[in-house]
């Protein structure tokens, strides 16, 4: 692994794991009952059809029931709640794994290495929450204008994708339906249309030399001149 992220996220699912038994020692009883109570849930919720039924209920959004499907998969605090909820879920499973494995007397490295593929999914969706909520902040921070907008549909598409490229792992863990995974797809092809007429401002709003940038022949040459439509 020398050279290469998983050194990184290691040290990350780490430091997720070594909070996450500092918070749980320091519970009292009603708040073990609680926790619990809601991992039996959590579990119900994921193996039986119940799932589905609970996704429509957490569609409804406050403020009414008549938001459309397309209103709410742009709304921030869905998305938030998608990467939260996996970071949550994937950070006290590998806890629990861990904890079997010691329990049960192995060596705690052994155990580790054998949970591997499971912390290291914690510790990305951990650092993908941290970005989404930077982003989203960031964009409610700027005032109404084409930079807020352009800045909203790459948030948009960014969080949609997200879900998308882990949406059999949602699906699994009752947080998806297959209807919503065919819509954020749909809705991702409608954004990556919108966001295309500035693509090339975009890129050159990181400053990065022209002799740099490869295969120039696959941009347009007008399109470097034309001014970005919304």
């Amino acid at each position: 692994f020398e050279g290469d992220n998983h050194v990184l996220l290691q040290l990350v699912a780490k430091g997720l794991l070594t909070g996450y038994a500092s918070e749980f020692e320091d519970m009292n009883q009603l708040d073990m009952a609680r926790f619990v109570g809601e991992l039996a849930v959590e579990t119900v919720i994921e193996r039986t059809a119940v799932h589905k039924l609970v996704e429509r209920i957490r569609d409804v959004l406050p403020g009414g029931d008549d938001w459309s499907d397309e209103a709410h998969v742009f709304d921030p605090d869905y998305q938030l709640a998608m990467f939260r909820f996996r970071e949550e879920h994937l950070v006290s499973g590998a806890a629990r794994r861990l904890k079997r494995g010691i329990d049960a007397g192995h060596d705690p490295g052994a155990v580790f290495s054998r949970v591997q593929d499971h912390v290291i999914a914690a510790a990305r969706a951990h650092v993908e929450r941290l970005v989404l909520e930077d982003f989203v902040a960031k964009v409610r921070s700027l005032p109404e204008g084409p930079e807020r907008d352009v800045l909203k549909l790459l948030c948009d598409l960014h969080a949609l994708a997200g879900i998308e490229s882990d949406r059999a792992w949602f699906i699994e863990h009752g947080r998806l339906s297959v209807q919503r995974s065919k819509q954020i797809t749909k809705e991702i092809g409608g954004l990556c249309r919108r966001v295309r007429p500035v693509a090339v401002d975009l890129v050159h709003a990181f400053g990065v030399p022209e002799p740099v940038l490869r295969a120039p022949d696959l941009l347009d040459a007008g399109l470097l001149d034309e001014q970005p439509t919304r």
